[in-house]
This record gives structure tokens, C-alpha cells and sequence, in this order.
């Protein structure tokens, strides 16, 4: 529940610090009501503070005369020059702010004029996001969370740890913790000092300098890093709902136009935004474009999700010339779900004491204003590329068109990409957030924050910094104490039901050297298993690793198996020893006795096996006996380019049922072990068929994905895909021993191409595609377990997220001896069919479209088209098929699929 709290919490955020001589009061309406989160803004600091919920503020300066400028949304800017010296007291009415339409607002074509402005801010919106090449800047934060009503089932449960502080805790001693038993009424809170620097294009370091928490053992995670670097100029804004700037916002949003206001030297429009249906990946508000900028001066939007509804203000300030950035953030939360409700706020203070705009990316000419000319006079000068004339054409239009807006949004993304890729691009994606904790940032006490901190406590975050203060004293005072209640018995009596949970539950152990033992324990969902050919099973999965620092890692899988109704134990040895972290050397090997299905390119979930063996008589699954020996060697050549060679010996056992046990339909028999396939059919080729048999194969498999990025982790490199597709090309020769054969032996040759793809084509949408294409040089003496077998899921209800998979055939039916050509594609969007009806739009459900082809030799093509909506309670999957033979209609089915894997 504290990973729910934070993730909710921290959304989107600039912060800072100040200090000094003192400046405070209260900004308040005309009526005297205190006007909540209203920004102060320092302009020869550019330090930005809001006021908290009384509207009360202070900021800590040093002493002399500053430009002040009071302001929070709906209300008329105050600009005043003040004096600071010790501590100054200045009160502050602002004035309501009205907004007036124009009469050439209102005339024209009769568009809602809101859609002008907004194609000009869409289209420039690459450029606003990649204007700034450097900023260092003091951040301070401060959170709270309020719990308003905690459900009777989970009151119990949910309970909060209070770590003792690293201060006082005593040279070598272990730091103490104290539970509770969270209530509705408790609050919590939370702030931090941040000193945060910014390079283009996405380089960030942080050092925290001083926090405070009284979360559950939050210590120093306050970090405003995952956030600080969205913004309403992306696309999508942190991973969560589409921004009414995106390029295909008129796909999601209607706008109309409030009216405009000058401020200063600028005319501000004020837009409604209205989502065109209510989804929880939209938001809806109002936002305030610069006239003739095109850029954002603040923000009032809402998104309500799952977990409730998130109010966002952003109120944004010419720190420099013509650069408007964040000074103050506000957010909102009020968080319900499954009975559980609470409130969230956050707030932030900035200080930019170092701002550079990004001078590879020119500003275009119809947004220069007459004070920043002298800035850009340089690069004025310089030849103008076509695509700049093109952007400055299209910007100087009164009306433009949708077309005008993609347009002009693609040449600003380019020049923007210009802008920040310099000489040759490197595929390595470099960690872009540096963080450092200063060695004392917890131990600041109350007196400090008292005196750093910029914006006010309120009432209810006073009271959780005296509670936090009562549970360290009580935590410190408990560590004094020496241990005298509880004695060696007792001790040694939870010593022992520990172990006795970890023989049953499982557990992993580590020590320092490097090593590590995993069990899974008695009590384990996968100890247990049933098939018509084993009957009932048990077994253990374990897992043994040795690591050392520079010669590689030793990891080993075994397992063990007994079946009841076959009496023998059937085991598993997987070891893999990896000794380059950078091109993934590694050598294999595998051993071991077991019972395998016959199919392996995929087939039905051992577990789904079970389940309709043992309530529906129907044993799916065919299996046969492999005792096996295979080992190999795996590395990365060049950049993208791996292989892996290995070669395999295997001794195949044609089983039978020996078991007809069910819960229900105990007098039915189950149907043969043997799958149900032309090719084994009555009249069919012998040489096809099931036998005991030895086999043996060398394989070689060659990967290339062109251009791969990855990603240097701990030393470790990490693939991080690629705007090409993925090659793969397969070469296996195999020998098989035949009895009925002179000689006995016979050899075959198969070669396997495939091609795939993912890639992201829009707000929370995806297209994949896969071409796979196979056969044998001679496919004359080949058994049945060496035949192309396909991955069919014909099932009802189906575990697990299957990719290229075709939904209605019977599982064995497509195998096949013979060439084959198979291709997948996938659409998913989270807007199609069924999304844009109201009852379903606000739900997180995506829209699937699917289709599949297989053309075998000497056989009929079969297609199958598929619509389905996944994300079911995150989890499910339903969706309707049909397939067709010789591109005739042949059946359709319905799937339940649930994706726990």
C-alpha cells in the first residue's frame, strides 16, 4: 500500500529553496477569503512559492528590493516592488480576472476559435519541449496524505513501520522498528530540498540535501525525478493519460474558447478542454495559450482514474527573455478505491538559478517578440533552411488547417531532433538520472526545517510532524533499553517455527560470498500436478547460484518429480554458466528424465491439462518420455548479432495411459495418448508415426536486430529495442535412428526464417507483426516429433498472454512435415469499436485487432481474423474469432484468456 501512496502522490513536480530575510503574508479574494496554492514569484531570484491552504506564505530572501509578482489562476496578476529587509510583511487582495471574447473571435468560418490557437500550440509544441538546453535549479517539495476511511477488512492489515533514525541510533547497532496499525484520521508528510540540474536532452542530476518524512519508512525515496521530467508538451504525460497538446489531441478533445485577458505585454486565451468521451486516459480543465507564443501559461486540468480523481495546476513564468517554465505545481488527489479513501496534496517551490536556452534550436521568426530580437539577432543572420522558411510560413496564417497543424508539428519535431543529436548517434541509452544524498540529508531536526522551509505548514501538516517527532522519541528511548524479557526458550522456539514456515512455504538464502539457495517450499502451487499419463504428481523446483565478481555466475535448476500412477521419477537439471555481463557468454547444459509434451512450438497450459482432465475427462495434453542430454554456448558477436549453438541427444519413449481417474464422468475413458493428425492417421506413412527412438541434432541459431539500443546497467548490458525488425535464422540437422530401416539411420536438414516487430504508434497503442517461414531440405524420414508443430489454443478459457497463436484449431491438427509460410499481425488501441461507447470508455480496456495466416504445401491456407479487449481487471482478455480455410468460412470461437504470467 506504500508503493500505491507514492506512485499516486508524486505526479509531475518542480520544487526549490530559499533563504535569508524574510518575506510573508497572505494573498487573499476581494472578499477576504485566502486564496489557496497561489503562486509568488521572485523575478530577479527566478524563485517561484505557493501559499498553503490558508493562502498564507513566506519565503526566506536576502535582503534588498525585488520585483514581486502575485498570481494564481482565475485571479489578475499583482506586481509589486518591495524592500526586504528582516522580516517583511506584505498582504495581498488580487483582483478577479475576467476574460472577454473579441468580435474577430466570433467571426469566420464559425469554428469555435479555441481551435485555432490550439493547432498553432500543438504544432509548436516539439519546439517548447526542446527549447531548453540547460537549467539548475533548488527544489523543495512537500507532500501529505490524509486517510479519510480505511474498509473493516483491511483495518487490521494495513499497518505502517516507523524505522528508528540513523542518528541516534548507537555505533553498531541495528536500527528498530515500531508497527501500527493505520486508522482513518491519520496524516502523513513528507519534504525534501533538491538541487537539480537539467541537459538536453534528457540528463538530469539530483542531490537531495535535507528531507523529512513521516511515511512509512519512506527514508530518502522523496524524490521528484520520476515526474520532474514530464510535461504537457509530451505526447502522453507520465505513462497515465493523453495531453491535450498531443499530436492526435483533437482524436480525444473538443476546446472552446473562454475568451482572452492581457497580462503585462501578453494576451492570455483561455480554453476549455472537453474529452470527447470519458476515459481515464484524458484529462478535461482549462488551459491558458500565450498569444502570438503559443505556448502554455498555466494549466488547470483533472484525470480521474482508477484510483480516484488528480487536480494538476501548473502556473508557468519568463524566467529569461522568452522562456515560460513551471514556478509552482500543485496537485491534488483524492484517492478512492475498494472502499479506501483518502486525500493527497503536493506542492512545489523553484528556484532556476541557471537557465540556457537550446541555441541549436532556432526560435521561429513569427514567435520572436520585440525584447528578445537582440538574442536571436545572431542566428537571424545565418541562412534560412527550407524548413524553417516552411514552419514560419505556416505560422504567419491566420487559420490553419488540421493539415497545416501535422504539418507543422512533424517540422518542428525534426528540427527539434536536429537540435539535440549531434555527430554520430550512439545506440547506448545512457542512465539519464544521476541521484546523490548528501551523507547528513536525514538528520536536519525541526528548527532547521522551520527555518528553510518556504512554504507554510498547515494545520494538519503540523500535526504529523509532532506525531512523527513522538514515535522517533519513543523508537530512541526503546533502543536504550537492554533486552531482558525475552529469554533463550522463547527465542528459540520463533527460531523454530521460522524454519518450519520455510520448509513449507519455501525461502531463498544468501550469504556474502556470493551464493544463494532457493526452495520453493512443501506447500506450492506447482508441487502438484495430474495427466492421464502420469496420474497424479508431486515434486520440488529448487534453485542454487554462486556468483563471483570477475569470473561470472553459476546458476542451477533442478527438480524432482515422483508420478503415482507411473512409479517413476521423472527430474530436471538446467545449468547455465554466464561469464560476460557485456556479450552474454554463456554455456549450457540440460539434463534429465521427464515427460514431455509432444508439442513443441506450444500447446495447452499444463495447469488448464489438469483441470479438464479431472472435471471433464478430457486429456488434451500427449506426452511422451524423453531422456535427454543437451549443451551449448551463447554469445553476442557484435552489437545485435548473437548466437547460439548446441547440440542435443534425446532418447523418446511412446507412453500410454495409466491412469482413468476423474472427479466426474468415471466411467468414460480418456482418449488415447496420441494426438489426432492426419499424418497419424489410418493409411497414413509409418514412418511418421510415434516409436521409441534415439535422436540426435546440432543447431545454430543466428538473432540480428539491426541498430539495437541497450542499456549498461551494474556493468550489465541490457537490449532496449530497436526501430528495426528483429532477423532470426535457424539451422538444425538431426539424425534419427529407425529400426525398420536398412542402415537405421537418417538424417534431415531444416531451415527455419523469421522476421518480428513491435512498435508504438500513438497514445497507448501498439502494432506487432511476425513472419515465419520453415522447411526440411528432405523431409522424407522424419517422425512425428520432429514435424513443424504450431502454437493453437481452441480452448474456451486459456492461461497466460499468447503471442502468435492461432485461437480455433484443435491442438496437434496443424502439424506438419511439410514447408510452411506463417504470419501474425496485431493492432491494440485503447480506441476502436467498443471504447468509444460511454460505458465502456472510462475504463483502462484496450481494443485488440488480430490476424494470422498459415499456407502449408500440398494443403489448404487457413486465416483467422480476431477482435478482443484486454486489460480486463487488468488481468483478463475476451475475444471472438474466425477462421477460414482457402479464404472460406470454416467456424468461430470465443476466448477467455487470462494473463497471469
Amino acid at each position: 500500500m506504500k508503493h500505491l501512496f507514492l506512485s499516486i502522490i508524486i505526479f509531475s513536480i518542480f520544487a526549490t529553496l530559499s533563504t535569508g530575510q524574510s518575506l510573508k503574508g497572505r494573498i487573499t479574494t476581494q472578499t477576504g477569503e485566502p486564496i489557496q496554492y497561489s503562486t509568488v514569484f521572485i523575478k530577479e531570484l527566478r524563485q517561484g512559492t505557493t501559499t498553503n491552504t490558508k493562502g498564507d506564505y513566506e519565503i526566506n530572501l536576502p535582503a534588498g528590493t525585488y520585483t514581486v509578482v502575485y498570481q494564481s489562476l482565475g485571479y489578475q496578476p499583482v506586481t509589486e516592488n518591495l524592500n526586504v529587509s528582516n522580516e517583511t510583511i506584505r498582504n495581498i487582495i488580487l483582483p478577479l480576472q475576467y476574460y472577454e471574447i473579441p468580435e474577430v473571435r466570433i467571426m469566420g468560418t464559425g469554428e469555435d476559435p479555441a481551435y485555432m490557437i490550439m493547432r498553432k500550440a500543438i504544432g509548436l509544441a516539439p519546439y517548447y519541449l526542446n527549447n531548453i538546453y540547460y537549467y539548475k535549479a533548488e527544489v523543495y517539495l512537500k507532500g501529505n496524505l490524509i486517510i479519510n476511511k480505511i474498509p473493516r477488512l483491511l483495518q487490521k492489515s494495513m499497518k505502517m513501520q516507523n524505522t528508528s533514525n540513523s542518528a541516534t541510533v548507537s555505533a553498531g547497532s541495528k536500527p528498530k522498528k515500531e508497527e501500527k496499525v493505520l486508522k482513518a484520521g491519520d496524516s502523513f508528510f513528507m519534504e525534501s530540498v533538491n538541487e537539480i540540474e537539467f541537459t538536453s536532452p534528457d540528463k538530469y542530476f539530483q542531490k537531495m540535501i535535507s528531507y523529512n518524512s513521516t511515511f512509512p519508512e519512506q527514508g530518502n525515496n522523496i524524490s521528484p525525478m520520476s515526474f520532474i521530467q514530464a510535461s504537457f508538451y509530451q505526447p502522453v504525460l507520465a505513462d497515465m493519460a493523453i495531453s491535450p497538446l498531443a499530436p492526435n489531441a483533437f482524436s480525444h478533445y473538443n476546446f472552446k474558447y473562454l475568451g482572452a485577458s492581457r497580462q503585462g505585454d501578453f494576451t492570455i486565451n483561455k480554453i476549455q478542454v472537453i474529452p470527447k468521451r470519458k476515459s481515464q486516459q484524458v484529462f478535461e480543465g482549462i488551459i491558458y495559450i500565450i498569444e502570438d507564443l503559443w505556448c502554455l501559461q498555466s494549466v488547470d486540468l483533472t484525470n480521474d482514474n482508477l484510483f480516484g480523481k488528480i487536480r494538476i495546476e501548473q502556473l508557468f513564468t519568463p524566467v529569461q527573455d522568452d522562456i515560460w517554465m513551471p514556478v509552482s505545481h500543485q496537485f491534488e488527489i483524492n484517492i478512492s478505491i475498494m472502499g479506501f479513501k483518502a486525500d493527497v496534496g503536493y506542492s512545489s517551490s523553484v528556484k532556476y538559478e541557471v537557465v540556457k536556452p537550446n541555441l541549436s534550436l532556432q526560435k521561429p521568426a513569427a514567435l520572436i517578440s520585440d525584447y528578445s530580437k537582440a538574442v536571436t539577432k545572431k542566428t537571424t543572420d545565418t541562412i534560412v533552411s527550407k524548413q524553417k522558411k516552411q514552419i514560419s510560413k505556416i505560422l504567419e496564417k491566420d487559420q490553419l488547417t488540421n493539415r497545416d497543424m501535422a504539418k507543422l508539428a512533424r517540422l518542428m519535431e525534426k528540427e527539434s531532433q536536429a537540435s539535440i543529436d549531434s555527430g554520430k548517434k550512439s545506440l547506448e541509452i545512457k542512465e539519464n538520472v544521476t541521484q546523490k544524498v548528501e551523507k547528513d540529508a536525514g538528520k536536519y531536526d525541526s528548527s532547521y526545517w522551520a527555518k528553510i522551509r518556504p512554504i507554510p505548514l498547515s494545520d494538519i501538516e503540523r500535526k504529523a510532524v509532532k506525531i512523527s517527532d513522538s514515535i522517533k522519541s519513543t523508537i530512541i528511548r526503546q533502543e536504550i533499553k537492554t533486552d531482558t524479557i525475552t529469554g533463550s526458550a522463547e527465542r528459540n522456539f520463533k527460531k523454530a517455527g521460522v524454519r518450519l514456515k520455510d520448509i513449507a512455504l519455501g525461502h531463498s538464502w544468501y550469504d556474502t560470498t556470493g551464493f544463494m539457495f532457493r526452495y520453493d517450499g512443501l506447500i506450492n502451487f506447482k508441487s502438484v500436478n495430474f495427466n492421464s499419463v502420469d496420474g497424479f504428481s508431486y515434486g520440488w523446483n529448487f534453485e542454487v547460484k554462486k556468483s563471483w565478481k570477475k569470473s561470472g555466475t553459476l546458476e542451477a535448476f533442478p527438480d524432482a518429480r515422483w508420478t503415482f500412477s507411473r512409479e517413476k521419477l521423472i527430474w530436471n537439471v538446467n545449468t547455465i554458466f554466464s561469464y560476460d555481463k557485456i556479450r552474454h557468454q554463456a554455456i549450457f547444459a540440460r539434463v534429465g528424465s521427464s515427460s514431455r509434451d509432444i508439442n513443441n512450438g506450444g500447446g495447452i497450459s499444463p495447469f488448464l491439462n489438469l483441470d479438464y482432465s479431472l472435471l471433464f475427462k478430457k486429456n488434451y495434453l500427449k506426452l511422451y518420455e524423453s531422456t535427454y542430454f543437451k549443451t551449448g554456448y551463447s554469445s553476442e558477436i557484435v552489437n545485435g548479432l548473437n548466437v547460439n549453438v548446441s547440440i542435443n541427444f534425446e532418447k523418446r519413449k511412446v507412453l500410454g495411459n495409466n491412469t482413468n481417474f476423474s472427479i466426474f464422468k468415471t466411467s468414460t475413458l480418456y482418449s488415447p495418448n496420441i494426438p489426432v493428425n492426419p499424418y497419424l492417421g489410418p493409411g497414413s506413412n509409418e514412418i511418421n508415426a510415434l516409436r521409441n527412438q534415439r535422436h540426435f541434432d546440432f543447431a545454430a541459431e543466428i538473432t540480428y536486430t539491426p541498430y539495437q539500443k541497450y542499456r549498461m546497467i551494474k556493468g550489465v548490458k541490457f537490449p532496449r529495442g530497436s526501430d528495426w525488425p528483429t532477423f532470426n535464422l535457424t539451422w538444425i540437422h538431426g539424425i534419427n535412428e529407425f529400426n525398420e530401416i536398412p542402415s537405421g539411420w537418417r538424417r534431415s536438414d531444416l531451415l527455419r526464417f523469421e522476421v518480428a516487430r513491435t512498435r508504438t504508434v500513438g497514445a497507448f497503442s501498439e502494432f506487432k507483426w511476425r513472419l515465419r517461414t520453415a522447411g526440411y531440405l528432405d523431409n522424407r524420414n522424419l517422425t512425428f516429433y520432429d514435424f513443424f508443430h504450431f502454437n493453437s489454443q481452441p480452448l474456451l478459457i486459456l492461461i497466460n498472454n499468447y503471442e502468435d497463436a492461432f485461437m480455433i484449431p484443435s491442438f496437434y491438427t496443424l502439424s506438419t512435415p511439410e514447408f510452411y509460410v506463417e504470419a501474425h499481425v496485431k493492432y491494440t488501441t485503447p480506441y476502436l469499436l467498443l471504447k468509444l461507447l460511454p460505458v465502456m470508455s472510462n475504463t483502462l480496456m484496450r481494443e485488440n485487432l488480430s490476424f494470422s495466416y498459415l499456407g502449408i504445401r500440398n494443403s489448404t491456407n487457413y486465416s483467422e481474423i480476431g477482435y478482443s479487449i484486454s486489460e480486463i481487471l487488468f488481468i483478463g482478455e475476451f475475444g471472438v474469432y474466425a477462421g477460414f480455410e482457402d479464404l472460406r468460412y470454416k467456424s468461430v470461437g470465443l476466448k477467455l484468456i487470462f494473463k497471469i504470467n
